[in-house]
């Protein structure tokens, strides 16, 4: 369950995270085999792509773990409403497997994360712009 506690320790993270390694992964992808529209585009993207698109996106983000890995533990004991020892403690494949399937963080992601690849497009557009 997506309580506020996580809301907002969710926040920090996404804050933190540069999304420019991920959309390069989805603008590299070669997943929509002519696709004319978004409906013909979903209707193409497959369990099996969606699962590589994924594990692409996933590993463009994982060097950044640094920069979010303070926040995890917080994240993790709310989440279970235990405390951030116990929540170290934990099986982290088993806790990112029940997380990554809780309706209230996809959401969460679903809403939070358009937004910060828009803001990460628009950056990258002045930098370019502005040859900063």
């Amino acid at each position: 369950m997506l309580t506020i506690k996580c809301m907002s320790i969710l926040c920090k993270i996404t804050s933190k995270l540069d999304m420019t390694p991920v959309i390069d992964v989805l603008k590299s992808a070669d997943i929509f085999e002519a696709a004319t529209n978004k409906k013909d585009a979903l209707a193409q993207l497959t369990p099996d792509k969606a699962g590589e698109l994924a594990m692409q996106a996933l590993s463009a983000i994982l060097p950044q773990l640094d920069i979010v890995g303070e926040f995890l533990p917080e994240l993790i004991a709310a989440y279970k409403k235990i405390t951030i020892d116990e929540a170290c403690e934990l099986d982290a494949l088993e806790v990112i497997d029940e997380i990554v399937h809780d309706r209230g963080i996809i959401s969460f992601f679903k809403r939070a994360l358009p937004g910060k690849v828009e803001q990460t497009l628009t950056d990258s557009s002045t930098s370019i712009m502005t040859g900063a």
